[in-house]
C-alpha cells in the first residue's frame, strides 16, 4: 500500500449505482397524511410552539421557533394541527414531543411567510438577516443554523466553498439535486458570497460526475466570481476539513474563517435562493432510501416531518426480518431502534443494510497502524480507545480526542475488525463529561 497516497482518506465502494440515475420519486401528499415535528432542537433545547391543537396551516406556516438560535420551522403540508405525541427524536438521540399536521392533500401554500428580495440590489446584512428569518440549516446533516456562520465574522473573507461532494456511500440525494437544478446552486452560491462579502465562490463535487461539469459551465456563465471544481473521489472527502486542505491546501484549528472560509452545502445553498428570491422555505428534502436490504432504492422528495417507515415503505420495504437502519450515510451515522422517526430538514438519506456479524472475524489488534495512517483529523484513533479503556482522562485530552470527524474510516480499514469508530465517538462523549465536572488536568480546578 503507498501510505503517503493514502494518508487521511480512502478509496472506498459507493454503492452509487443504485439510485443515482433514476429520477427522484415524489412523496404524495394524501389527506390524512400526518407530519411531526420534534419541539426540541437537535442539541436538546426547547422550540417555541407558535401554533396549537384545532389550528389550520398551509406548506410554509411557521409552527415554532427553535429558541437556541431564533429560527422558524415551517409546515410541510396545508391541514390542521392535531396534537402532540412522544416519537423517537433521532437528531436529539432521545424520545421526545412532537407536534402533529393532519395533511387535508391540498398543499396550498402560504406565500406570505416569508419576504422576497431583489437578487440584485440585496445588501450583505439583507442577506443573512433574511437566511435567519428563512430558518435555513446546514443539509448536509448537520443541521447547523446557516446564518451564524455570517453574522458577525470578524475576519475577511476570501471564498465560499460549496460541498457538493456528498462522499457517503449509497448517498445521492445533493447529486441528482445538483444534476436538476444546477442553476439554483449557482445562484445560491452568489448570495452567499454576497453575504460575505467574498472574492468568490468555489463548488466541489467529486470528479467522474458526469454531466455536471457540463451543466455547471452553462450555469456559472453569468456569475464571473463562481466557478467549480473536481476533487478526487476518496472518503472522507466531503468532510469540510480535508475539502479546505484539497481546494485550498490550507490548515485551520477551530473554523474554517480562521482561513478566510465559509463552507456550506450544496443543497443548503440552493435553498437560500429558494427562500430568499422565491419566498419558499425548506419544507421538502431529497431523501435517499438505499442499501442491501431495501427492495427499491430510490431518491423521494419528500416532506419534512414525514414518518421515515413511510419512505421505507414507498421503497418496496425491507428485505428480510433483521436489518440494520441508519439515518443518513452508513460511515458516519449510528443505527436506529425503530423507523418511527420524523425526517428532519437535515437529514439526506436512510441507508438499509442487511446486518454482519464481524464478530467472526474480530482478532485483537495487530498494532498495524492501519488507522492511525487513514485519519484524516491526523488522531491515533486505537490509543484513543485504549485510553478510553483504561479510563485515563487526562491522555484521552493529550490525544485530543475531542477533535475526532467520526468519520467510521479507522474501523472501516481495521483488519482486525476492531470497533475502533464507536470507541472514540464514546471516549468523546465521556471526555466532555469529565471535564465538565473538572476531572481532567486541562479543567481541574486548583
Amino acid at each position: 500500500m503507498n501510505i503517503f497516497g493514502s494518508r487521511g482518506s480512502r478509496h472506498i465502494k459507493g454503492h452509487k449505482n443504485l439510485t443515482d440515475q433514476s429520477e427522484v420519486v415524489n412523496f404524495p401528499d394524501v389527506a390524512g397524511l400526518k407530519v411531526y415535528f420534534p419541539t426540541v432542537a437537535p442539541n436538546n433545547s426547547k422550540n417555541e410552539l407558535l401554533v396549537k391543537e384545532g389550528d389550520e396551516v398551509k406548506v410554509g406556516t411557521v409552527l415554532m421557533k427553535r429558541t437556541d438560535c431564533d429560527i422558524p420551522i415551517f409546515s410541510s403540508v396545508s391541514g390542521k394541527v392535531v396534537g402532540t405525541e412522544r416519537r423517537h427524536n433521532c437528531a436529539a438521540g432521545r424520545p421526545s414531543d412532537h407536534l402533529i399536521i393532519e395533511s387535508d392533500g391540498k398543499s396550498l401554500r402560504d406565500e406570505e411567510s416569508l419576504t422576497k428580495l431583489d437578487f440584485e440590489k440585496a445588501t450583505s446584512e439583507e442577506i443573512i438577516e433574511a437566511i435567519q428569518h428563512a430558518g435555513i440549516v446546514g443539509l448536509g446533516g448537520a443541521g447547523f443554523p446557516t446564518f451564524r456562520k455570517y453574522a458577525g465574522l470578524n475576519c475577511e473573507i476570501e471564498s465560499i466553498l460549496i460541498n457538493g461532494v456528498e462522499c457517503e456511500p449509497y448517498l445521492t440525494s445533493d447529486y441528482l439535486f445538483m444534476v436538476e437544478h444546477a442553476d439554483e446552486v449557482v445562484k445560491g452560491a452568489e448570495l452567499l458570497r454576497r453575504a460575505a462579502n467574498a472574492k468568490e465562490a468555489v463548488i466541489a463535487f467529486k470528479v467522474k460526475k458526469d454531466p455536471l461539469p457540463e451543466l455547471f459551465e452553462e450555469a456559472i456563465k453569468d456569475f464571473p466570481h463562481v466557478r467549480f471544481v473536481e476533487v478526487p473521489d476518496k472518503y472522507p472527502m466531503g468532510w469540510e476539513r480535508t475539502l479546505v486542505k484539497e481546494v485550498f491546501k490550507k490548515k485551520y484549528d477551530w473554523l474554517p474563517s480562521q482561513c478566510g472560509l465559509v463552507v456550506n452545502n450544496s443543497t443548503t445553498a440552493a435553498m437560500v435562493y429558494r427562500a430568499l428570491i422565491k419566498g419558499r422555505p425548506i419544507t421538502h428534502r431529497i431523501v435517499t432510501v438505499s442499501g442491501d436490504a431495501i427492495k427499491q432504492p430510490m431518491n423521494i422528495l419528500a416532506p419534512v416531518g414525514v414518518s421515515a417507515s413511510e419512505l421505507i415503505e414507498q421503497a418496496g420495504g425491507y428485505i428480510g426480518e433483521e436489518v440494520i437502519l441508519q439515518a443518513g450515510g452508513p460511515m458516519t451515522s449510528k443505527a436506529q431502534r425503530t423507523d418511527q422517526f420524523a425526517i428532519q430538514a437535515q437529514m439526506n438519506g436512510l441507508v438499509v443494510l442487511k446486518p454482519l456479524d464481524i464478530k467472526k472475524w474480530a482478532v485483537e489488534c495487530l498494532r498495524c497502524g492501519e488507522c492511525i495512517i487513514h485519519c484524516p483529523a491526523d488522531l491515533q484513533p486505537i490509543e484513543i480507545k485504549l485510553a478510553l479503556d483504561a479510563k485515563d482522562w487526562d491522555r484521552l485530552e493529550d490525544l485530543n480526542a475531542l477533535d475526532c470527524c467520526d468519520c467510521g474510516l479507522c474501523s472501516w480499514v481495521c483488519p482486525s475488525k476492531v470497533e475502533v469508530s464507536d470507541a472514540t465517538s464514546r471516549a468523546k462523549t465521556m471526555l466532555k463529561f469529565q471535564q465538565s465536572r473538572g476531572n481532567t488536568k486541562g479543567t481541574r480546578k486548583k
